[in-house]
């Protein structure tokens, strides 16, 4: 759990979605809820005494006034985390199984287990490799240093953390105390997810399928921070509770705005606010049965963790078929060196860069699927590769209205250096093509097809 920079409320934030898509940054996916912390003594929520021939803590703190500070900190918060635990727990009708510990954490011991983490499933060039693609697709400044941009937003904003691997609630030891049960509240219900649906599981990437991993994202949570919500409500939601929801949802996308990184930061941002309004819509319908199935049988699109009837419904994307040889024989000094996926919830986040909430959210509906190729040149890679892309829509009128606004956030992002055609209901685009970008948006045309839509599964 983090929070937003600049809003005026507590916003709940976990890794971009779109940083996701490559599949290694994906492991962050569940970075606020699921991954390991640099070590630390914890603090078990039910201790045992210490034996007499043991020194006594209490004494040793007493003689250093920081470390009484924090020890009588600790000590809140393990009480808060055991008082609302099981409340917690009944609010989300989810049996509490086991014990977990809490520890607090400080902002460098965030930025360290960010760090470490950010490391455990990739290489730093690969890191680098996924920077430059978010500069090609104008999430970051062309040369931004990927890595310090996520941990400066790590390090900033990081309020909770849930370890799976120890069971451990890692609390931010700067948290105000109106925040915390907000925070705690938040982390237990992920350990309650851990105890029931195995996070540690979840939280593994696929090399391709971003928009499916951050569906997890979102699912995961969205579903925490609706956990805390009705257990705040002391009920089930309302039509008023899902209102306010969304409000707040919008106003991220929009307040975001007034941010470095904006549209990072709304990627940041979403899975909390968006994803937690989609679990408390489903909820709302059909009870914490139809989330706990979820888990059984996970969203495959950022799309349905966007709409709820979508979600309920199981309405699946078209698949993309692609053709890469066309691209590396068009370009034959060029190398293929990444494809993946975008997803409504990347779009929506670039809208909403040139568009106020509801315009973007109108013109990123009706997604249908997308693929995206990233080229470099083999002895001269530039700052930011070519990306060459393919998105299908639900209509010709909803390709149209998408494909005015994404000119828009293009413009603004890549000023001349992109090209975008439309044929009906299906769209491709290349960034950093320079004088190469016609002939590439007519073998864009070549590279990727559509199939016809899966029929929905309804749940």
């Amino acid at each position: 759990m983090v929070r937003g920079r600049a809003a005026s409320y507590p916003l709940r934030v976990a890794l971009p979605p779109h940083f996701a898509r490559a599949g290694t940054w994906a492991a962050f996916c569940a970075l606020l809820a699921c991954t390991p912390p640099p070590p630390a003594a914890p603090v078990a929520v039910s201790p045992e005494p210490s034996p007499a021939s043991e020194p006594d803590p209490e004494a040793a703190a007493d003689a250093d006034p920081e470390r009484s500070a924090r020890s009588a900190a600790l000590e809140r918060v393990t009480a808060r985390s055991l008082a609302i635990a099981d409340e917690i727990a009944g609010a989300r009708k989810l049996a509490r199984t086991r014990d977990f510990e809490v520890e607090l954490i400080d902002r460098e011991g965030v930025r360290a287990f960010v760090l470490e983490e950010m490391y455990e499933d990739m290489t730093p060039e690969k890191m680098r490799l996924l920077g430059r693609i978010e500069s090609s697709l104008g999430v970051l400044p062309v040369g931004a240093d990927a890595e310090k941009v996520l941990l400066d937003l790590y390090e900033e904003g990081v309020l909770g953390i849930y370890d799976p691997e120890r069971k451990t609630l890692l609390i931010g030891d700067y948290v105000a105390e109106q925040e915390l049960d907000m925070v705690v509240g938040h982390e237990i219900a992920h350990a309650l997810q851990d105890m029931h649906f195995d996070l540690e599981a979840l939280q593994k990437p696929v090399d391709g399928q971003s928009d499916r991993d951050a569906a997890k994202t979102f699912l995961v949570e969205g579903e925490a921070q609706a956990a805390f919500t009705v257990w705040a409500l002391r009920a089930m939601p309302t039509a008023a509770d899902l209102s306010r929801q969304q409000f707040m949802a919008d106003r991220v996308l929009e307040l975001s705005n007034e941010m470095e990184h904006a549209t990072l930061i709304r990627m940041l941002q979403m899975p909390y606010t968006d994803g937690t309004a989609t679990v408390m819509a489903a909820v709302k319908e059909r009870g914490w049965g139809v989330i706990d199935e979820l888990y059984g049988r996970l969203p495959v699109s950022s799309e349905q963790m966007l709409h709820v009837e979508k979600l309920l419904a199981d309405e699946r994307p078209r698949a993309i078929t692609s053709h890469p040889e066309k691209l590396t024989e068009a370009m034959p000094e060029h190398t293929i060196v990444w494809e993946d996926e975008l997803g409504e919830a990347f779009l929506l986040a670039a809208l909403a860069d040139v568009a106020p909430a509801f315009e973007a959210r109108e013109a990123a509906a009706g997604w249908d699927g997308d693929r995206y190729f990233a080229l470099d040149h083999q002895s001269a890679p530039a700052q930011a590769p070519i990306v060459v892309g393919f998105i299908a829509w639900d209509s010709s009128d909803d390709a149209r209205d998408f494909e005015r606004e994404f000119e828009r956030y293009l413009q603004k992002t890549k000023a001349d250096q992109f090209a975008l055609d439309r044929r009906g209901d299906r769209i491709v685009f290349v960034t950093e093509a320079g004088d190469d970008a016609k002939r590439l948006i007519r073998t864009a045309w070549r590279t990727f097809e559509s199939g016809a839509r899966p029929p929905s599964e309804a749940r």
